[in-house]
C-alpha cells in the first residue's frame, strides 16, 4: 500500500521536474544570440509504477521524472557544415591573395611590365628611322632601364609575397595546434561526464565550435568515439585522439604536394581551408616567378644576340645591351656607358638603322623556348593565367558561400532557439509547476488534518 507521504513525494517530483524544465527553457532563451549554441530539450518520463498487491495486482503511477536533457544537433549536418566552411575559407583566402598578386602586376596600366616591353621595342623602332639622333638614343636607354627596373621590382615583390605566404602557413599551423589542444582538453571533460552517464550540451557546443574553427584553417575529419571523445585527423595524420594531440610537422612546406612535412617523414596533408589556399598561392606565385625568369633570360639572350652583331655610332660592336640571368638581376649592361654604343646599324655606315629595326621586330618573333610565343605574348599569358586563377577562386568562393548559407539556415532550423516556441514551453511548464504546487498544498493540508485527528484520539 502507498505510504502516508506518497502523494507529497509524487507532487515534489513533479515540482522538481517542472523546475528543471523551466530552467532549461530559460537557458535556451538566455542563449538565443549565442553563436554556436544548440537548444536543449528536457525529456520527461513517467517514473516506475508502484505495485499494489491484493486480490489482483494493481500498478499505481508514481509521478514524473526527467529522463534526460537532449542537445538538439544533427551530426551529419555538422560534418557538412565543417567541410563547406573549409572550402569557403579556402577560396576566399585564395581570392584575396591572388588579387594582391594582380595588384603587383599592375595590368593593364602604364606601370605594368607589358607597357614597358612595348615601349622598349617602340623606342628601337623610332631609332631605326633616325639612328643618329642623340635624344632618341637617350630614349632607348631610358626605356631599357625602365623595363629592366620593372622586371626587378616585379620579381622582388613576388618573392616577398611568397615569403609572406610561407610565414602565414606557419602562423596558421600554430593556431591549428592551439585549437587541437583545446579540443583535447574538452575531450577529457566530456569523456568524464559520459562515464557518469550524463553529457553537457554546452561543452559539446564548445567542442563543435572549435572543430568548425579548425576547419576554417585545414580540412579535417572528425570521428566521435564510443567514450564521447573526438578523433581529429588530416588524412592519415592524427591531430587529436582522446586527450592526446600531435603537433603539425613544421620542418618544411610542400606547397606542390599540399602538405606539411618533417625530416622524420611525418606528413600532414592539407586538403582545404585557408592553409590550403596559402599553399595554392605559393604554388601559383612560384610558377609566375619562374616564367618571369624565363622571359627575362630569353629577352636578354635575343636582344644581345642582335645587339652584339650591330654597330654603334662610333663603330663599336659586340656590345651587350642587357645583362642578367633572371628577372631579379636583369639590367642594362655596363657595356652601354656611352649612347654611341647603342648598336642601331648592321654596319658602321652613317644613317644605318637596320639593326634597330631588327630589334624592334623581335617582339613579333615566336620563340620555341617560350612555348612558341612571342616575348609580349608570353608575358600576356602569365597575366591571363593569373586572371583565370583569380576568376576560378571567385567562383568557388561565391558557390561555397551560397551552400554555406543554406546549411546554416538548415542547422538553425534544427538547433537554433525559437523565442516563440520557448516562451510557449515556458508557460506550459509554469502551469504544470503551479498545478504541482497546488497538489503539494492539498497533500500538506490532508496530512495536517490526519495528524490533528490522530492527536485528538489521544
Amino acid at each position: 500500500m502507498p505510504w502516508t507521504f506518497f502523494g507529497l513525494e509524487l507532487a515534489s517530483r513533479a515540482l522538481q521536474s517542472m523546475q528543471l524544465a523551466m530552467n532549461t527553457t530559460s537557458h535556451n532563451l538566455a542563449n538565443v544570440n549565442t553563436p554556436g549554441y544548440s537548444r536543449q530539450r528536457v525529456h520527461l518520463a513517467a517514473t516506475d509504477p508502484l505495485a499494489l498487491q491484493g486480490v489482483r495486482t494493481l500498478f499505481l503511477g508514481s509521478g514524473v521524472r526527467v529522463e534526460s536533457i537532449q542537445r538538439l544537433r544533427d551530426l551529419f549536418l555538422d560534418a557538412r557544415m565543417a567541410a563547406t566552411s573549409s572550402d569557403y575559407h579556402r577560396y576566399t583566402t585564395l581570392y584575396q591573395r591572388l588579387t594582391q598578386v594582380e595588384d603587383v602586376f599592375s595590368e593593364p596600366t602604364e606601370a605594368g611590365l607589358s607597357r614597358r616591353i612595348v615601349a622598349f621595342f617602340n623606342a628601337f623602332q623610332e631609332l631605326s628611322a633616325n639612328p643618329e639622333n642623340v635624344g632618341i638614343r637617350a630614349g632607348v636607354l631610358q626605356q631599357s632601364e625602365a623595363m629592366t627596373r620593372t622586371f626587378r621590382e616585379l620579381a622582388a615583390r613576388l618573392d616577398e609575397m611568397f615569403l609572406e605566404m610561407e610565414q602565414r602557413v606557419r602562423t596558421t599551423a600554430n593556431e591549428v595546434n592551439f585549437l587541437a589542444q583545446s579540443i583535447a582538453e574538452l575531450n577529457v571533460r566530456i569523456r568524464y561526464q559520459k562515464a557518469l552517464g550524463t553529457e553537457s550540451g554546452d561543452l559539446l557546443d564548445q567542442r563543435t565550435a572549435l572543430v568548425e574553427k579548425l576547419s576554417e584553417y585545414v580540412g579535417v575529419r572528425a570521428t566521435e568515439m564510443a567514450d564521447g571523445t573526438l578523433r581529429i585527423s588530416l588524412g592519415e595524420f592524427v591531430l587529436v585522439e582522446g586527450d592526446r594531440t600531435r603537433a603539425l610537422p613544421s620542418d618544411s612546406i610542400d606547397y606542390n604536394g599540399k602538405a606539411l612535412v618533417n625530416i622524420t617523414g611525418a606528413r600532414a596533408p592539407v586538403s582545404s581551408g585557408s592553409m590550403r589556399a596559402l599553399m595554392d598561392a605559393m604554388q601559383y606565385i612560384r610558377a609566375y616567378r619562374d616564367r618571369l625568369d624565363r622571359l627575362a633570360e630569353e629577352l636578354v639572350t635575343q636582344v644581345n644576340t642582335l645587339h652584339q652583331a650591330g654597330y654603334g655610332l662610333d663603330g663599336s660592336t659586340n656590345k651587350r645591351l642587357l645583362e642578367g640571368t633572371n628577372a631579379l638581376n636583369i639590367r642594362v649592361s655596363g657595356d652601354i656607358n656611352d649612347l654611341n654604343h647603342i648598336a642601331a646599324g648592321v654596319t658602321s655606315a652613317p644613317g644605318d638603322g637596320n639593326n634597330a629595326l631588327a630589334l624592334s621586330r623581335l617582339r613579333a618573333r615566336t620563340l620555341p623556348s617560350l612555348d612558341n610565343k612571342t616575348l609580349p605574348d608570353f608575358y600576356s599569358a602569365i597575366v591571363a593565367e593569373l586572371g583565370e586563377h583569380t576568376r576560378s577562386a571567385s567562383i568557388g568562393r561565391d558557390n561555397s558561400k551560397i551552400l554555406l548559407q543554406n546549411l546554416q539556415a538548415e542547422r538553425e532550423s534544427v538547433s537554433g532557439v525559437n523565442v516563440d516556441e520557448e516562451m510557449s514551453n515556458l508557460l506550459r511548464y509554469q502551469r504544470s509547476y503551479q498545478a504541482a504546487a497546488q497538489l503539494v498544498s492539498m497533500m500538506d493540508s490532508a496530512i495536517a488534518d490526519l495528524i490533528a485527528a490522530l492527536s485528538g484520539r489521544r
